[in-house]
């Protein structure tokens, strides 16, 4: 008796284990239904490769509509030292060159009264920088538009960011953990999240994304601009944030960096 329960156990835990590593494969890639689904709300096959899985995913059992998207290439500016341990001021031009992106849907909401949208941006440096520092990202939006954060027990939720690195530049990208908590926020004006590169080599490639969900009530109505903000320091430290009647984004120094991208909502 003692051995035919041992046996009942054992092919159990080997149930449960292969049934966990199906679940675990399904999660690394995008059925046929999810890929087409993406295609015809007006993602491009790129766009659909750049997603993340698990942000591609949600969107599709959300049943997200696109309200706005574009990109952008930047060149950024980074100082040069001459000699070790000096720093040498703005302006020579590197070839540490970036794509910024963004995308705001509109999805199925879980509140009643109540629109739901979810705000995503992503970064990707096609050069490595000169200084592999903490960077960040902010989405922000006028307090006046109505838009507000979703919280609990005093923490803004259902957000997420993530960094990831290509060591060789070979397209093997390293996923590192998902942060589901801003780096700082603002009430009813937008988030922001910090991004740790890591120290590389010249052929290393960095990137990363960003998305929140925001609400507004159903009785509001109007169109405004979601500005997508990447900060990076120009030799050392990390950039900060400030709130502006536009809502939060980088605070602008002479030692910053910043790319930035506009989105338009309505609603």
């Amino acid at each position: 008796m003692k051995k035919l329960v041992s046996s009942f156990i054992f092919l159990l835990l080997i149930c449960i284990g292969g049934g966990a590593f199906a679940e675990e494969n399904v999660e690394t890639s995008l059925t046929d239904f999810e890929k087409t689904y993406l295609l015809e709300t007006g993602h491009t096959v790129e766009e659909i490769e750049s997603l993340p899985v698990e942000v591609a995913k949600q969107l599709v059992k959300e049943k997200a509509v696109i309200n706005d998207k574009g990109y952008d290439i930047v060149q950024f500016l980074e100082s040069s030292p001459s000699k070790p341990g000096q720093i040498s001021t703005m302006g020579s031009i590197s070839s540490s060159t970036m794509k910024l992106s963004g995308t705001v849907y509109k999805v199925t909401s879980d509140k009643a009264y109540n629109d739901k949208f979810y705000i995503y941006g992503n970064f990707t440096w096609l050069k490595t920088p000169s200084y592999t520092l903490v960077d960040k990202m902010t989405f922000g939006f006028p307090s006046s538009s109505g838009l507000y954060l979703p919280t609990s027990s005093g923490l803004v939720t259902q957000h997420q960011h993530r960094y990831s690195q290509d060591p060789q530049g070979n397209g093997n990208w390293i996923d590192y953990a998902i942060d589901y908590s801003p780096s700082d926020w603002e009430p009813s004006a937008g988030v922001a999240g910090d991004f740790d590169l890591r120290s590389s080599t010249s052929l290393t490639k960095h990137k990363g994304y960003m998305g929140q969900y925001v609400y507004v009530p159903t009785s509001k109505s109007g169109t405004i601009n979601i500005k997508i903000e990447y900060g990076h320091k120009l030799y050392s430290g990390s950039p900060t944030v400030s709130v502006y009647p536009a809502g939060l984004a980088i605070t602008p120094t002479s030692s910053v960096d910043t790319a930035s991208y506009a989105l338009t909502l309505s609603y």
